[in-house]
């Protein structure tokens, strides 16, 4: 009986020998956690992060008036015929009219395996004759309509607001912040409204092409 008891103190030792073991071990690696955690946060603290603010919905639209104007001047020089530039006309017009009504109509979800497609509402009938008329539209004017696009396409890649910002700012401020959004808190004169700057950069820039 003796051995017995003496074999359970030996087992129960041996127990808390590995637990204290083990205690601190964790120890251990929570303190060497804790001190990467300051040093993270001290990097942090002293890092000095330039802030400003610019409103994307007014840049933008600075943007886009003067791509509208230059488009204007690009049809203008192309000189169609009268009669091609109202088809033309007539495929903007309807492809305009497209665009709203797709606008309005609720979003289409997928429909599974197992589902029967419905039968199409009388709006969805709408939208479909339109958008063959559209495209009926466009056979005769498919050339003018595309290049058109193309160069629509190109000044809105190259004239995107990020990168107009991104050439104003130039190295001088980390993040720029989109003021035209909810923004939570702003120390009042500490972070500088860049918007009126950018869209003077932007025009100045133009007219120097």
């Amino acid at each position: 009986m003796k051995n017995y008891l003496l074999l359970l103190i030996c087992f129960a030792l041996a127990g808390c020998t590995r637990e204290e073991q083990h205690h601190r071990e964790v120890m251990n690696k929570l303190d060497t956690l804790e001190n990467n955690l300051s040093v993270i946060g001290t990097v942090s603290t002293n890092a000095v992060v330039r802030w400003a603010y610019a409103n994307r919905s007014d840049i933008n639209m600075a943007i886009f008036q003067w791509t509208q104007a230059k488009l204007e001047e690009a049809k203008t020089v192309e000189k169609l015929p009268p009669e091609q530039e109202a088809k033309v006309a007539d495929y903007e017009k309807l492809r305009t009219e497209l665009m709203y009504k797709q606008m309005r109509m609720p979003l289409l979800r997928p429909l599974r395996a197992d589902q029967v497609p419905a039968e199409p509402t009388a709006e969805q009938k709408e939208y479909d004759a339109l958008a063959q008329k559209l495209a009926d539209a466009k056979v005769p004017v498919a050339d003018v309509v595309d290049r058109r696009d193309r160069l629509a396409a190109q000044y809105r890649e190259t004239y995107s607001v990020e990168r107009v910002i991104g050439e104003y700012v130039n190295g001088r401020y980390d993040v720029v912040v989109d003021s035209s959004q909810k923004v939570l808190y702003r120390s009042a004169g500490e972070v500088p409204d860049i918007t009126e700057g950018v869209i003077t950069f932007f025009k100045n820039k133009q007219r120097t092409l």
